[in-house]
């Protein structure tokens, strides 16, 4: 299931230097965010549950100096917990292996720049400074 996070970059530096990073819950299209908002193609979907996570990767970087990033993974089913409205509830750790891309969020949260994964580290101490 495809899911979004909103972290800054210290938190992605820590991420890919340990292969794995520990929260309980991500956003995700689960069924019943799917059907509540059943307006929106796939597309859709995935921009506005990455605007919610820039919201709170804003949030997190609060005035540090950094740039606040959304990352989208690929979690296996085998450590989704619970679905939620618009969230999954982690069992375990994410590893490294299930990132898809990293959006940067502009300072207003509101506009999302797309990076492979190939090419988060090459950005990272740019987007620690």
């Amino acid at each position: 299931m495809r899911a979004y996070i909103g972290v800054t970059a210290s938190e992605i530096q820590e991420f890919l230097q340990s292969g794995e990073f520990d929260v309980s819950d991500a956003y995700a299209a689960t069924p019943t965010f799917i059907s509540s908002n059943s307006d929106l193609d796939e597309e859709e979907v995935e921009y506005t549950l990455s605007l919610i996570a820039a919201e709170d990767a804003v949030e997190l970087l609060g005035s540090a100096v950094g740039t606040a990033c959304v990352l989208a993974l690929e979690v296996p089913e085998s450590i989704i917990e619970a679905e939620h409205e618009l969230s999954i509830s982690l069992a375990a750790p994410l590893m490294w292996d299930y990132v898809q891309c990293c959006f940067e969020v502009s300072a207003d949260g509101q506009e999302l720049t797309w990076f492979a994964t190939q090419e988060i580290a090459n950005n990272l101490t740019t987007w620690l400074s």
